[in-house]
C-alpha cells in the first residue's frame, strides 16, 4: 500500500507537533475545556474549582483537564498538519524524519516529570 506524499507529511507534521503541544498545554495550564465528571458540566477554558469556591470543592467536583489539553494540542497539530501539507514536497526534504520517533519520547518524559507533583513522589 502506498500513501500519498501529503498524507505522510500530513501524519508526521500532526504526530510530532501534538506531543510538543500536549506538553506546552499542560505546563501553561491550557485548556479548551474542563470537565465536571461529577456534576455533568463542560465548562469553556480552565477551571479550577478553588477559583471560584472553596478549596474543599476540588474535593466534591473535581475536574478533569485531560480532555481539555489533548483537544488543545489537537487543534494546533491540525493546524500545522494542514499548513505542512499544503508546502510543496522539496521544502519539507530538509526536515530530519528522526524527530517522529525523538519528539513523542522527549514528550513522554516532559510530561511524567510536569505530573510527578501530582502523585507526590
Amino acid at each position: 500500500m502506498t500513501l500519498s506524499a501529503a498524507f505522510r507529511r500530513f501524519a508526521f507534521a500532526f504526530g510530532t507537533t501534538f506531543g510538543f503541544l500536549y506538553v506546552v498545554a499542560l505546563a501553561k495550564d491550557l485548556a479548551l475545556f474542563t470537565v465536571f465528571p461529577s456534576l455533568g458540566i463542560v465548562l469553556a477554558g480552565t477551571h479550577h474549582s478553588r477559583d471560584v469556591a472553596d478549596p474543599a470543592m476540588g474535593f466534591l467536583a473535581p475536574a478533569m483537564y485531560w480532555y481539555g489539553w489533548a483537544a488543545t494540542a489537537a487543534l494546533g497539530a491540525l493546524i500545522v498538519a494542514l499548513v505542512a501539507t499544503s508546502l510543496p514536497g522539496r521544502s519539507v526534504r530538509n526536515f530530519w524524519s528522526g524527530w517522529v520517533w525523538v519528539i513523542p519520547i522527549l514528550s513522554m518524559i516532559a510530561c511524567v516529570y510536569l505530573t510527578l507533583p501530582w502523585f507526590r513522589l
